[in-house]
């Protein structure tokens, strides 16, 4: 038994052995690791860019959370300073160590530009506006990013082919809209509040801005090593702006809004905004915005689940409206 057994072993290793010589002569004898990496690209151009897509829907959606929570105790535009400029080190740290060139002065001004647009005034402003304005409803009003991307592009003359059933998706998506927003007309009276929405509204206009802007501008560098040229800029803008508003004399977090701004560094900043550079380089622009209603979902039901925000009918029907919206859009892509 003992000899059936070995000699069983023997003919499973052989077998073996043929396999991976069959199997690993598509990789070129590359190592396993990589090998499956780029097999699955090769096979699958677009799951890449998909993950990606998911990573940004997601990741970023939770960081409305995020923010309100660090926003209590830790002034607004310092800790988007922070947040930028200290994951603009760990990326250029980590791809300088690797050898990465340092980009053109060519490439440099494009991502600098692109970071005051996105990261100072986008995510900067933004933070400034969740003081006033909860998390849900900022999501809510954020989740118009496709209606900017298609006016700037019609505007600026870069016309991404726009079929009608993509329009139908984002009808659908803006009736939803509606239905978030049609009980909050109350909250206006408040003046801070009214001030907290501009500067929603604006953040998310310059946030269309640089993505129109950076998918007209784009460049072969990697997309995390990009990003982190465009977050030190960007971080230096806000942390500027944070001393003449005299937020370093009220500097006093609290140890939820460190971890918040830790949350934002790595998931925020990194992972989402890493992703979100590599993915507007392989969809369409369009597609990309659609981002913003899952973000939504994401940020309405983590407020409500955390931060106890509403959560009722006309919320959920919103919910499912935007979700077909997302559905149409994505299809006809």
């Amino acid at each position: 038994m003992l000899f059936s057994c070995k000699r069983e072993l023997t003919h499973l290793s052989a077998y073996s052995r043929d396999f991976k010589c069959k199997y690993f002569a598509k990789f070129n004898h590359a190592p396993i690791t990589f090998a499956n990496r780029y097999y699955i690209l090769k096979q699958n151009s677009l799951l890449f860019p998909w993950l990606a897509f998911a990573a940004v829907s997601i990741f970023w959606g939770t960081t409305f959370l995020a923010i309100s929570i660090g926003v209590k105790t830790f002034p607004p535009l310092l800790m988007a300073a922070f947040r930028h400029i200290i994951a603009g080190i760990i990326l250029l740290s980590y791809f300088l160590i690797r050898g990465y060139k340092i980009p053109s002065f060519s490439s440099l001004k494009t991502f600098g530009f692109n970071g005051i647009l996105m990261l100072a005034g986008g995510n900067g402003i933004i933070s400034w506006g969740m003081q006033y304005v909860g998390s849900g409803l900022t999501a809510l009003i954020c989740a118009l990013t496709p209606v900017w991307i298609v006016i700037i592009n019609r505007v600026s003359g870069n016309q991404e082919r726009l079929h009608p059933l993509a329009v139908i998706g984002f009808i659908t998506c803006l009736i939803g809209q509606f239905f978030l927003f049609k009980d909050k007309v109350a909250l206006f009276e408040d003046e801070m509040f009214v001030w907290g929405v501009f500067a929603v509204v604006l953040s998310n206009f310059l946030w269309a801005l640089g993505t129109v802007y950076s998918k007209n501008h784009q460049t072969q560098i990697h997309p995390l090593f990009a990003s982190g040229w465009q977050m030190i800029p960007g971080g230096l803008l806000l942390f500027i702006l944070a001393y003449f508003r005299g937020e370093m004399h009220a500097f006093k977090p609290a140890p939820e809004a460190i971890n918040a701004l830790i949350y934002l560094i790595l998931f925020g900043s990194i992972l989402a905004y890493g992703s979100y550079m590599y993915v507007i380089k392989k969809l369409p622009a369009t597609i990309v915005s659609t981002y913003a209603y899952i973000n939504t979902m994401v940020a309405i039901i983590l407020g409500w689940f955390w931060l106890h925000e509403g959560l009722d009918f006309s919320t959920i029907i919103a919910i499912a409206l935007t979700i077909l919206g997302v559905y149409l859009v994505s299809k006809n892509a």
